[in-house]
């Protein structure tokens, strides 16, 4: 999951047009505001892996009522297994 490419203004664009704060919806989520900036911004900042920012991208997505074959581009073509996990 080297490549995690998505939408990042289409969150952040869906999460404004239904008038949700950073800080209420991290709240809901679980996570902090700043881990919803990272994830609007497209940052790896404040996740521990790429694994932990994929997790809490697809809540997010799910979150907004977005899908997320809509948000992460090649969703189906994602591994999200952990590097150290993988069997080399």
């Amino acid at each position: 999951m080297d490549k995690l490419e998505y939408n990042c203004d289409l969150l952040k664009t869906t999460r404004e047009s239904k008038k949700i704060t950073a800080h209420s919806i991290a709240a809901d989520l679980c996570l902090g505001e700043r881990h919803i900036i990272s994830i609007e911004e497209n940052s790896l900042q404040y996740f521990g892996s790429v694994s932990l920012k994929y997790a809490s991208l697809k809540k997010y997505i799910a979150a907004l009522g977005l899908k997320n074959e809509e948000v992460i581009f090649n969703f189906n073509e994602v591994d999200p297994t952990p590097s150290l996990l993988k069997k080399t």
